[in-house]
């Protein structure tokens, strides 16, 4: 098949990572696959991008608010001449409402090219989101109707996006899978990271995520400040990037956690970064099916999660769920994953992703969905 993966912007993050595996994994099964992204978003995005596909990109930055309209009717009239050209069969859409719906402009009247809607996460549309969210959303709502497949990355995504009235022809679920060949358990590169933090006898604890507000950042840093009130051995770290370092910094400053917590920035020694780490907290606000969480424990990681999205069938039993948005919440569930970290098993954690997220049948479904839908052009 000839397909194209439209994601809407570049950053960093777990949407990114997959698409990067998608592209690789059907580029060898013999598939043409290309990747466009409307426009950067983050400097070190090409962090996250390993493999050999290159990344076309429409526009050189976020559409403006004066712009917006003349920027994505070139965008439009762009991608429509490059799936003319490369004979797309599949446009397989990602991320935001403004790629969706530019997507659909972009194929009004080509019968050989068939539209998928690709959720990840969370679909909001109210007013307080500015117009770049809320008007592409009542768009996308409005033509969504037309769209012959959607498929969210979790249960907890379709649902979200059914509740916010899109009506797709036909929906898939196709859980996140996880490249347990490179997410693994592995001494040395634990060695290695943790001597680079200056980690000696203490207890690691660590958040991996685009430092934005929807990734609970702050009731991280404010249950950190909780347990440190409470032990001395204990050591956290923040890897990742984002708009909202400087607000961060700050309130690890007044909450006294400059000597017990390590700025790592955007790494792309992930694997080594996660066996570096004794425990990794997800914090998040809101979340699809977190790539985060699995990546760490095919490393063997054991995890503390928000109950959202799908967190809470990633780690099943062999993790502790908390409910989003209460720090004390969520430093009570380091504090027990602390009480029982000596008897946990390394390799069930990482069992549980082996079997049940892997990166094969991902693959296989997703070319199973795109093979299908082809057929009923």
């Amino acid at each position: 098949m000839k397909i194209l993966l439209f994601v809407q912007h570049l950053g960093l993050g777990g949407v990114l990572r997959q698409i990067s595996m998608l592209a690789d994994h059907l580029g060898r099964r013999g598939h043409e696959v290309s990747v466009l992204a409307l426009y950067p978003l983050d400097e070190d995005w090409n962090l996250l991008w390993k493999r050999d596909f290159e990344i076309r990109i429409l526009l050189q930055k976020p559409p403006g608010a004066l712009s917006a309209g003349i920027e994505l009717m070139k965008a439009t009239s762009a991608l429509n001449s490059l799936v003319k050209k490369k004979d797309v069969e599949i446009l397989y859409t990602f991320q935001g409402s403004i790629a969706r719906f530019v997507a659909w402009l972009a194929t009004r009247g080509m019968a050989d090219t068939r539209l998928i809607w690709g959720i990840r996460g969370t679909i909001r549309g109210d007013g307080r989101s500015g117009w770049k969210v809320s008007l592409p959303f009542h768009l996308c709502k409005w033509v969504s109707g037309s769209i012959p497949l959607m498929i969210a990355n979790s249960e907890s995504g379709y649902a979200n996006a059914k509740t916010s009235g899109y009506r797709c022809s036909k929906h898939l679920v196709i859980n996140n899978g996880f490249d347990t060949d490179e997410f693994k358990p592995d001494r040395a590169a634990r060695i290695r990271v943790r001597s680079e933090w200056k980690i000696k006898n203490e207890t690691l604890i660590g958040i991996v995520a685009r430092l934005s507000v929807v990734k609970g950042l702050p009731i991280f840093l404010e249950a950190a400040a909780l347990l440190c009130k409470e032990r001395t051995d204990l050591r956290f770290v923040i890897v990742g990037d984002g708009p909202d370092k400087r607000e961060l910094e700050r309130l690890s400053c007044e909450l006294n956690l400059t000597e017990n917590l390590i700025w790592a920035g955007a790494r792309q020694d992930m694997p080594a970064v996660y066996n570096a780490l004794d425990i990794l907290c997800s914090s998040s606000n809101s979340e699809g099916f977190s790539n985060v969480i699995g990546e760490a424990m095919a490393c063997g990681v054991p995890c503390v999660v928000t109950d959202v999205g799908n967190s809470a069938q990633i780690v099943g039993d062999e993790g502790i769920v908390v409910p989003p948005g209460d720090s004390q919440m969520l430093a009570n569930g380091v504090d027990a994953l602390l009480l029982k970290l000596n008897a946990l098993s390394a390799l069930e954690i990482r069992g549980r992703i082996v079997k049940q997220f892997s990166l094969e049948a991902m693959i296989d479904a997703t070319e199973n969905a795109l093979t299908e839908l082809r057929r009923t052009t």
